[in-house]
């Protein structure tokens, strides 16, 4: 229930900065704050899987499958379990 609660905070939050947008006074402040937020979750996420690419492929090369995780892959696969809703895997 934690999770909902949280993504619904998250979209009323949203909607507040999108309705501060709607007025004169308050539009450039919300579209630049809307923007920041965007751009600072596209380069997290880009950078993350970047990182996780290359990885990839450097395994691939030496031929190692088995690499230790890092606090960045398990980042990558809570936000890949969280987009398909798929449920938590523990090994």
């Amino acid at each position: 229930m934690r999770g909902k609660s949280a993504g619904w905070m998250l979209f009323v939050g949203c909607l507040l900065l999108l309705s501060f947008a709607s007025t004169t006074r308050y539009s450039k402040t919300a579209d630049l704050a809307l923007i920041g937020l965007r751009l600072t979750l596209l380069i997290l996420l880009s950078t993350l899987a970047l990182r996780e690419q290359w990885k990839h492929h450097r395994n691939l090369r030496t031929g190692d499958k088995h690499t230790n995780l890092d606090a960045g892959d398990t980042v990558l696969q809570r936000v890949r379990r969280w987009y398909y809703d798929s449920p938590e895997h523990r090994s």
